[in-house]
């Protein structure tokens, strides 16, 4: 017995020697290298941290919500390899931002100089207006750009016609025009109170876009209240206001229903 199976396994390596089946060639395409390829970002746009959106609707206060927000607005390429900035708190920035496709997983990394050399986030698309930046949901919103600055309040917050109490309507755009306003044709709301003077929320109203006059304001649901600032203390040095309160109303609008 010992002799027929070492004769079965001699003839078989004989047939296996004797074969023409080789080897699988292992592929030798090169890795593509996401530090200098470019791809489609199926997500490009604006996107706006959901807690501060929510917050926002909640209590229509753009003061109050910039006080416990971190992360919380970025504008994403068409393409990656494309520089993009991180909004921290609506007052400062992570910029130097640098999106990619890493073996399929979008990702942020900082550049320094000519370099990628750090990865910051990670992106994870969660639906057609979802996505996750590490562990933060961001939505997107259609704001329209002001320079450098995307104009957010007026597309989450302003936007929309009012009527006051004369019936005449008024229109505040996404674009920061407004319309029926009297001598007022151009508007902006303040979206970072980090700084001196900045105790309430304010809005400012121009008959151009560069010089505004700038108002307090109060959204109570539908109805938007805007008021003389009250200087309650003035720095002479700096010759500015440091200290503001609400002073006398001036405008009472009531949002038009279903807006």
């Amino acid at each position: 017995m010992k002799h027929i199976i070492l004769y079965i396994l001699a003839t078989v390596t004989l047939l296996s020697c004797g074969s023409d089946t080789k080897p699988a060639e292992q592929s030798t395409a090169p890795a593509i290298n996401f530090k200098t390829s470019s791809v489609p970002v199926p997500f490009a746009g604006n996107w706006i941290s959901e807690t501060y959106l929510r917050d926002i609707k909640e209590h229509q206060s753009p003061r109050k919500a910039q006080e416990n927000i971190e992360e919380c607005y970025i504008q994403l390429p068409d393409n990656t390899l494309r520089p993009s900035t991180m909004v921290i708190n609506f007052h400062e920035g992570i910029s130097d931002l640098v999106t990619v496709n890493n073996n399929g997983v979008f990702q942020l990394w900082e550049k320094q100089g000519d370099t990628l050399s750090n990865l910051k986030y990670t992106i994870k698309p969660l639906s057609r207006d979802t996505i996750k930046i590490d562990d933060k949901l961001f939505i997107k919103i259609n704001s329209s750009p002001a320079g450098n600055e995307p104009r957010i309040l007026e597309e989450i917050l302003f936007k929309g016609t009012y009527i006051t109490k004369k019936g005449e309507h008024i229109e505040f755009k996404s674009n920061g025009e407004v319309s029926g306003f009297g001598k007022y044709k151009y508007y902006k709301p303040l979206i970072d109170y980090f700084d001196a003077g900045l105790q309430i929320d304010q809005v400012g109203l121009g008959e151009t876009a560069d010089k505004m006059e700038y108002f307090g304001f109060k959204f109570k649901r539908n109805k938007l209240e805007l008021y003389k600032l009250k200087c309650d203390a003035y720095d002479e040095v700096d010759n500015r206001c440091v200290e503001v309160s609400y002073g006398i109303k001036a405008y009472d609008l009531q949002k038009s229903s279903g807006e």
